[in-house]
């Protein structure tokens, strides 16, 4: 192939390729950002610790110490163990986050298949609103794997829970919401009026994922750390 041609052809290619690497990333980007909105209330950090660590393999407790040494966020945290499947390290990935760079660029210099992080993620979405649902059907079994696993959500709070848009929060609030009320429905349940006042004060019952000032859960504890064995 002559040079001219060569080139050229290097050029279409390339015109080609980027808008679909740049559209696989933003649909990535999307999933990961429901991860994060989810985990913005302390019951929503609960279901996705939990799925996270199961899909991952890695404890909770590990996860908690992750996120403290990096400051990532429940998404990035996900994204960053992607990135470590591929054959990068936490300590790489925490040494670059240091000197500034994001989760995001880290990936986007390793040349990461986006595509399939989106995929691995949309596959985590799922099951972090199968667990939301089977959580309200039955909370028993959760309560009993958070204290088999010492994980307080309350000692689980970086800044970076909260990067994520007020819309992406009420979408997250939306998915809760319609979880919440399916298992009720299952369950036959019906609220009085004293019941649905109540309701309104209570995080698990009146929707979900609010923000930063969504009351217990949202705000690090004072103390900080991690909860004692």
């Amino acid at each position: 192939m002559r040079p001219l041609t060569f080139f050229i052809v290097t050029i279409l290619v390339m015109a080609v390729a980027l808008p679909v690497v740049a559209d696989d990333q933003q649909k990535a980007k999307k999933q990961i950002n429901r991860i994060i909105a989810m985990a913005t209330d302390s019951t929503g950090r609960r279901i996705v610790s939990m799925t996270i660590s199961d899909a991952l393999g890695v404890s909770r407790r590990e996860l908690v110490r992750e996120r403290r040494q990096t400051g990532l966020n429940y998404g990035s945290l996900f994204v960053a163990h992607q990135l470590i499947s591929g054959g990068a390290t936490m300590t790489a990935i925490a040494a670059q986050l240091k000197v500034g760079k994001n989760v995001w660029q880290i990936a986007t210099e390793q040349r990461t298949n986006w595509k399939q992080i989106s995929a691995a993620a949309k596959k985590l979405n799922n099951k972090i609103e199968d667990n939301l649902y089977r959580r309200f059907s039955k909370s028993q079994p959760y309560e009993d794997r958070d204290q088999a696993d010492h994980y307080n959500p309350d000692f689980d709070v970086v800044k970076a829970d909260y990067a994520v848009t007020q819309e992406e929060i009420e979408q997250a609030q939306n998915t809760y919401i319609f979880w919440r009320d399916r298992a009720s429905e299952r369950r036959g349940e019906r609220l009085d009026t004293a019941q649905e006042q109540a309701a309104r004060l209570d995080p698990i019952r009146a929707g979900g994922p609010q923000g930063r000032d969504a009351g217990m859960g949202s705000l690090p504890p004072a103390a900080g750390g991690l909860p004692p064995n």
